[in-house]
């Protein structure tokens, strides 16, 4: 009899948090499934040895998340979201809560949205959907948003703010505050992020223009989401930064789609510490052989690195696709 009553109080205590999350019909559950089995062989070594070959299962940005709203009164809302990796291949690292873009904040249907937490920067998300094979082993991120520290990145500590729809534009902006570390030294420098984009899409047409800036922190006792950089730093100023700027065109119809993006890294860590500026350019073509049969192809090209070597540091890209769509939902 005590057995039975013990595990009736446990049942109770486990249905009253489900009963709450019922109840709460303005929390939406979400993700992406996916994975893929991959086959990588590199090319011959200097020394003549053959590539070697990797084969792998990948969980391509697999995710699980909770979003809502809450009707505030007068036009505005406040709003959240929880977004965690899912690694269905392993169970390594990058598995936990909130591992991917979660926040909170307010928005209004005439003034946008504004957020406090860890989000994709306005750079990286601008042209992200013109990326046939995004999230995938042929992504061009491979090749585009690089530097020191990157920008297409998703960094903590972000306030972000997203503009309605102005008759098909948009504007978004970014600022992330990078080490929340007290430091007694002057010497250090606290790493900080500024991203802004602009899109505009109307019809078959679209159109995107972003701008990063990643001031790097300090190599001595700060630490934080923005660290120092991966080269020596051999700034002329003192600071290290890097700047991106990128401006994009896409056209789309039922039939088919193409795109194009334009790139340009700069920084001043100087040629001595292995500067990371280049220029980039990704162009995509899609074809809808049926209406569940699609063919793709990609080009991705990054030009060599313009740190004053002089050696041949640049790459490119060639992808080429196949996608058979299931149900909508699958």
């Amino acid at each position: 009899m005590q057995k039975k009553i013990i595990a009736l109080a446990i049942a109770s205590a486990l249905t009253v948090p489900a009963l709450a999350l019922a109840d709460t019909a303005n929390v939406s559950v979400y993700g992406i499934a996916d994975v893929s089995f991959d086959s990588t062989k590199n090319g011959n070594t200097a020394a003549g040895v053959n590539g070697v070959t990797v084969s792998k299962v990948s969980s391509n940005a697999s995710r699980l998340g909770l979003k809502g709203a809450e009707d505030l009164g007068n036009g505005l809302k406040a709003v959240w979201q929880i977004e965690t990796q899912v690694l269905i291949d392993n169970s390594g690292a990058g598995n936990g809560l909130a591992t991917r873009n979660t926040f909170a904040g307010l928005a209004g249907d005439s003034w946008g949205s504004l957020t406090l937490g860890r989000n994709d920067t306005p750079y990286k998300s601008s042209t992200r959907g013109m990326d046939l094979f995004m999230d995938h082993i042929a992504d061009n991120g491979t090749l585009m948003g690089r530097g020191s520290m990157g920008f297409d990145i998703r960094p903590t500590d972000t306030i972000s703010y997203n503009s309605p729809d102005m008759s098909g534009f948009k504007v978004a902006g970014s600022y992330s505050t990078g080490s929340e570390a007290n430091s007694l030294s002057t010497a250090d420098i606290k790493g900080k992020i500024l991203s802004l984009s602009g899109n505009y899409a109307t019809g078959p047409f679209s159109a995107a223009l972003a701008y990063q800036k990643n001031t790097l922190g300090s190599s001595n006792t700060i630490a934080g989401a923005i660290a120092a950089p991966t080269v020596a730093a051999n700034c002329a100023t003192g600071i290290c930064d890097e700047k991106a700027w990128k401006i994009a065109g896409g056209y789309k119809v039922d039939q088919f789609a193409v795109n194009a993006v334009y790139e340009k890294v700069t920084d001043n860590l100087g040629s001595t510490a292995g500067g990371m500026g280049h220029k980039a350019y990704y162009v995509s073509g899609l074809f809808n052989a049926t209406a569940s049969d699609a063919i793709k192809l990609a080009y991705t090209k990054a030009k060599n690195l313009r740190d004053g070597s002089g050696t041949d540091t640049g790459a490119k890209q060639w992808s080429l696709g196949v996608d058979h769509s299931l149900s909508k939902r699958t």
